[in-house]
């Protein structure tokens, strides 16, 4: 049976959450002049345990995209992940 995925976004980063696993995938925006925005993937690392996806593992790997990025949107997305597992009972 094919796991359920449960998507949890930021503006440039999305943590896909399965069963026994958590993956992020980092992205670049482009607002378009016709009111449409374009999300380009720019990596996306294989799925971890949930201990192991923590603020520094996903600095990680925004850092490998980005030279600069707010720690807000991270502190933003770790902060939905541990309110999404404790509404669920994980």
């Amino acid at each position: 049976m094919k796991d359920k995925i449960k998507y949890i976004t930021t503006e440039h980063l999305d943590a896909m959450i399965g069963e026994d696993f958590i993956k992020l995938a980092v992205f670049y925006k482009k607002k378009s002049p016709y009111g449409w925005t374009k999300r380009d993937l720019r990596i996306s690392p294989y799925g971890v345990d949930i201990k192991e996806f923590n603020f520094d593992y996903v600095k990680k790997y925004v850092d490998e995209a980005y030279s600069v990025f707010p720690e807000e949107e991270i502190k933003e997305l770790i902060t939905k992940v541990n309110k999404y597992y404790e509404k669920n009972n994980k």
